[in-house]
């Protein structure tokens, strides 16, 4: 054990973490008013049937890129993290060359899978959308190799610029691919080149060799992330079943527009898993190879204790879920308020799985997130062939929030025989009550377009007041084990 670690030290690692992940969540929060505008811009270019013609094509692309992203971040930050100084090239190489030949098999695949998938759901058109963002697929491998190697080196900030050249230059491209084409299409290869834009950026930090010789073998480097691949696939594949199953089960190219817009105005959770959860893989890699283990365990308390802290900003997105829908994205989407209530509630709670996966890989136990992954991934699976039939689009709404809270729980648990580190039952208290009155703030008092804005900010206001007077802000609990 490392020496005794004190509230100034805490203070100071957990500036660190979260500064990190400020700069890292900043950058992929530009998704929010990028991915905003261009949703708004596409659905409003091309109505509710383009619209979602456009979701269904980039429902399967996102769920294999995601499990590329999530899945091969946890073991390519951890061994780049625990590396010692000048010996991460050689398992940069690794990295990267696992990314891409795990890019060109999956971009092989989705070219078989296109008319398949397009027959099954009844579009003869996605076939093409397809083909052309399995061109994405290898690109984008290649930056999140670059992504990873980044953030385990520690250097937020230039992971951070990376993201943000990816967004922009992704609204930029979408806009005037499809101005120049007039088809949803040019809205696919907006997206490919946005990955290469990314992509040239990333080679500006840091530049592993493809090609030349690493000193980590590659079947080792596939034998430690299989679990984590594993589990992240289930993961990924939960997200995006709601979607397939609901189109796959009889709803109209209308209905998934509707279930997409949903489902994007919930990303805000997942955002910050992208940006938090790396950063603390990162950060606890590095604690342990110094021997920090003390240190170690009071930041994975302390980054649980702040995900339990954004139980307010998932209630008053909540609250406020019809306004949001109708502001953004017009009357033809009214539909998509009620929807988003309980996703944004399950992307919550996949926030927590992200963020107790990386602290299992941290502490060794990589395998155990696919004890709980697969099971979610079967409830979920059968809970929507049960339920959608009668109850359409909500119930597979409900049945993803569901599942993934109980995926949630089931995380915390198994962190805690892992380290003995969870929350304080204070702290679920204090965030559940500020969260009920955060909602009832949002959804009983009425507000409109630049009030909206103005209702949403004074409930932000309440909730971070609300929990300081509780003392949720301070270092000191995250310093207190509880007891074994």
């Amino acid at each position: 054990m490392g020496e005794t670690l004190t509230e100034r030290d805490l203070k100071t690692r957990g500036r660190n973490l979260f500064g990190g992940a400020a700069h890292i969540f900043l950058s992929e929060a530009l998704l929010v008013p990028v991915g905003l505008l261009t949703a708004a811009y596409l659905s409003r270019r091309f109505g509710p049937e383009g619209y979602g013609l456009l979701t269904l094509a980039f429902a399967p692309v996102v769920l294999l890129e995601s499990n590329v992203a999530t899945a091969l971040s946890r073991p390519a930050i951890k061994l780049v993290g625990g590396a010692a100084d000048g010996e991460w090239e050689g398992l940069g190489a690794a990295v990267l060359r696992l990314y891409v030949l795990t890019g060109c098999a999956l971009s092989f695949a989705l070219l078989l899978a296109a008319a398949p998938l397009s027959r099954l759901m009844s579009e003869p058109a996605l076939a093409n959308y397809l083909r052309v963002l399995a061109l994405d697929v290898p690109v984008f491998c290649a930056a999140q190799a670059h992504r990873n190697i980044i953030v385990g080196l520690g250097r937020f900030r230039q992971r951070a610029l990376a993201s943000a050249a990816r967004w922009t230059t992704r609204l930029l491209l979408v806009v005037v691919f499809v101005y120049s084409t007039g088809s949803p299409a040019g809205a696919l290869w907006g997206t490919v080149c946005a990955s290469l834009a990314e992509l040239a950026v990333c080679r500006l930090y840091v530049r592993p060799a493809l090609f030349a010789r690493s000193t980590y073998p590659l079947r080792s480097l596939c034998g430690y992330a299989l679990p984590l691949v594993a589990s992240a696939l289930c993961l990924s594949l939960h997200g995006r079943l709601d979607l397939l199953m609901l189109k796959s089960l009889g709803a109209s190219a209308s209905g998934a527009g509707v279930y997409g817009v949903a489902q994007n105005l919930a990303l805000l959770p997942t955002l910050f898993s992208y940006a938090f959860a790396p950063a603390l893989l990162s950060t606890l890699a590095r604690a342990l190879r110094e021997g920090d283990d003390e240190g170690a365990l009071a930041l994975a308390r302390l980054a649980l204790r702040a995900v339990v802290l954004l139980l307010p900003v998932a209630a008053m997105t909540a609250g406020a879920a019809p306004e949001l829908v109708g502001l953004i994205f017009g009357r033809e989407f009214v539909e998509s308020g009620a929807l988003l209530r309980p996703l944004i509630f399950g992307s919550l709670a996949l926030l927590v799985v992200s963020v107790a996966a990386s602290v299992l890989a941290a502490a060794g136990r990589e395998r155990w997130t696919l004890h709980v992954a697969w099971p979610t991934l079967a409830c979920a699976a059968l809970g929507h062939a049960l339920v959608i039939p009668s109850a359409g689009a909500r119930g597979a709404a409900a049945v993803t929030a569901l599942t993934a809270c109980a995926c949630a729980l089931l995380s915390l648990a198994l962190v805690w025989r892992a380290w003995r580190v969870a929350p304080h039952a204070r702290t679920f208290a204090s965030s559940a009550a500020v969260a009920a009155c955060a909602y009832a703030l949002t959804a009983y008092v009425p507000a409109f377009g630049l009030l909206l804005a103005l209702k949403l900010a004074c409930a932000c206001a309440f909730s971070a007041a609300a929990l300081a007077l509780l003392g949720e802000f301070g270092a000191r609990r995250s310093l207190r084990p509880l007891p074994a």
